[in-house]
């Protein structure tokens, strides 16, 4: 979905991120929300001069996939996402001992719906990606200031940022979160523990060929 938003067939630049605070689907923040740094300018949409807007407004639409109605939203920001990828050795539980609720049966027996990653990888291992997991084919990544003045790794697609799996945070998360301002991005991909979160959602994706 990602790819096909950066083709002729989307929207074919990064699309608006969903800056609804509340995690409402399908808003878009508006001009006068800056996203230039992070964390963002959000709201939730009662604002007087609102800073978040919904999906069927001209602004709302550029948080589509597509430009349109018919995308798919919440690539960009609102929750981030966990992917069904993980680091090999640590997809039970981290490094850390934060237990992910999969058991070893359960990561056998899902195995053919799991990217596995290699257990050396750290948060600059890009060569250990999964050839189309858009993760090391988003270099060459960047390693600089944003405003906030705290360093960051970016990749060349829309400057996302990009952090890649290891054993303390084993599994994959994308889109970034409402607050993510310039971080946030369909390209954005960074860790997460593997642990219940309030933060992190999934997203059930049907393929039909």
């Amino acid at each position: 979905v990602a790819y096909l938003s950066h083709s002729k067939y989307g929207i074919g630049k990064e699309i608006n991120i969903n800056n609804n605070s509340t995690y409402l689907t399908g808003y878009s923040a508006t001009e006068e929300a800056d996203q230039s740094d992070f964390p963002g300018v959000d709201g939730t949409g009662e604002e007087k001069i609102p800073l978040t807007v919904t999906y069927d407004t001209s602004r709302g639409l550029l948080a589509s996939t597509t430009g349109n109605i018919t995308g798919v939203y919440d690539m960009s920001g609102s929750a981030w996402e966990y992917m069904a990828s993980y680091v090999d050795q640590y997809g039970e539980q981290n490094s850390k001992g934060v237990k992910s609720g999969f058991s070893a049966e359960d990561l056998t027996k899902y195995a053919i719906y799991l990217d596995k990653y290699s257990s050396n990888s750290t948060y600059v291992s890009y060569n250990n990606r999964i050839l189309g997991d858009a993760t090391g084919e988003m270099g060459p990544f960047y390693y600089y200031y944003d405003k906030d003045k705290a360093k960051r790794v970016h990749n060349t697609w829309y400057a996302d940022n990009s952090d890649f799996v290891d054993s303390a945070y084993p599994w994959f998360a994308r889109g970034g979160r409402y607050y993510a301002g310039v971080l946030a991005g369909q390209f954005y991909f960074n860790r997460v523990t593997g642990g219940a979160d309030g933060n992190v959602s999934a997203r059930l994706v049907l393929a039909v060929g």
